[in-house]
């Protein structure tokens, strides 16, 4: 998952403001930059009253082919100090003049950081890896801190092939966003993972980077949101596959039975996967008992399901608006209702917190700088196939005991 800062729509951003009177040669001056861009029909002046700056709108139909369109009106206006957003309203188009530089992130960490922390990171995973091939965690702790040797080798053998697949999964996943950031000139910060050594975990919260400047456009916004399920995927469903080809070697550890879980309901697509290496009857319960890279794998699955939620600053949420734009906030509010009603019908609590997350992102997300410039038929169709993949993916209960 990425989390990109970037501006809203002018609506969201800009309250409370106060029409107010302006300077009319910086008006002036603004209006002339853009006279052979907008057949100016409105223009309106907005001041912040917790800033005092003053926001510029000028409103008409584009003079400019769209393509390009923005990098034209940016080198307009840069030289009189305002970087310009770019909208559809209704029939019309608005360019709204806001004081500054596009805002950047300061956000940043040593390399050595990010090490420490996907080491730490292995250390927990290949622990709760290996308590779910039965080993109890406070016997995997026990042996690290008095050094153990026949416990410590159990674990590594029982647990790293857990912590590598579901790392390897999660670290693409975020190396795919990475690279798709730099592709479109977007700063980004390196992964980071996040370590959780807690009973009853995966041993990890997943991985995260930080956009540290802004997504520009519909392009860039869909490019950087989808590149990281989709380069995820490509290496969970094989590992998948080879994990449930491996001799089964998972038990019913007691941490399961702790948590009242006995069994894992698998989505149609890992289902037809499946097929294809096994035929037995009973899948949901011989994938929880199988190989721990399929197990793994699975969980990589699940991750990539609930990071394509089209909800707020989620994978899915960035994909949703590149695709329809305005219209995924309804979406978004449906996507959001429905979490919350499948976590109080008791098919899995933790629908709850996905709603919250995607509630304190913003249900409406941000329009990019240059919200005139389309998607394009290739990558419609490729989020559209995105839409149908996830559908494959989604389960309503993914853990249940019967």
């Amino acid at each position: 998952m990425s989390l990109p800062e970037s501006f809203g729509d002018l609506r969201s951003i800009l309250p409370p403001w106060e029409t107010t009177s302006a300077p009319l040669s910086l008006q002036q001056q603004l209006r002339a930059a853009l006279a052979d861009a907008l057949s100016i029909d409105g223009e309106e002046v907005r001041q912040d009253r917790r800033t005092g700056e003053r926001v510029y709108i000028f409103r008409g139909q584009l003079r400019l082919p769209v393509e390009g369109a923005y990098e034209q009106i940016s080198a307009r206006l840069r030289p009189l100090g305002f970087t310009p957003l770019l909208q559809r309203e209704e029939d019309e188009i608005a360019v709204v003049a806001i004081p500054g530089e596009l805002p950047e992130s300061r956000l940043s960490a040593p390399a050595w950081v990010h090490l420490l922390l996907l080491l730490v990171t292995l250390v927990t995973t290949t622990v709760m890896g290996a308590a779910l091939s039965g080993m109890p965690p406070r016997a995997v702790w026990d042996a690290l801190r008095t050094g153990n040797a026949h416990t410590l080798r159990a674990t590594l053998r029982d647990g790293l092939p857990f912590s590598l697949t579901l790392l390897t999964i999660l670290g693409v996943h975020e190396m795919g966003h990475y690279v798709a950031a730099r592709m479109h000139g977007v700063k980004v910060t390196l992964p980071f993972f996040i370590p959780l050594p807690l009973s009853g975990s995966l041993g990890t919260l997943g991985a995260v980077i930080f956009i540290r400047s802004p997504l520009m456009n519909r392009r860039a916004l869909f490019d950087v949101g989808i590149s990281g399920p989709l380069a995820g995927l490509v290496v969970a469903l094989p590992l998948y596959v080879i994990g449930l080809g491996q001799p089964p070697s998972v038990g019913l550890p007691e941490i399961w039975l702790q948590l009242g879980i006995r069994r894992i309901s698998n989505p149609p697509l890992l289902d037809f996967l499946a097929s294809f290496v096994t035929d037995t009857p009973n899948l949901d319960r011989f994938v929880f008992y199988s190989h721990p890279m399929a197990l793994a794998a699975w969980f990589g699955v699940l991750l990539t399901a609930l990071n394509l939620l089209p909800l707020g600053q989620f994978d899915g949420g960035h994909v949703a608006y590149a695709l329809l734009g305005k219209r995924a906030w309804p979406l978004a509010w449906a996507t959001f209702i429905g979490l919350v009603l499948l976590g109080l019908q008791g098919f899995w609590m933790a629908w709850l917190l996905w709603a919250l997350m995607g509630f304190f992102t913003g249900l409406r997300h941000p329009p990019p700088y240059d919200d005139l410039l389309p998607l394009g038929k290739v990558r419609t169709a490729i989020g559209i196939g995105t839409a149908l993949l996830f559908l494959l993916m989604f389960t309503p209960a993914p853990f249940y005991s019967p």
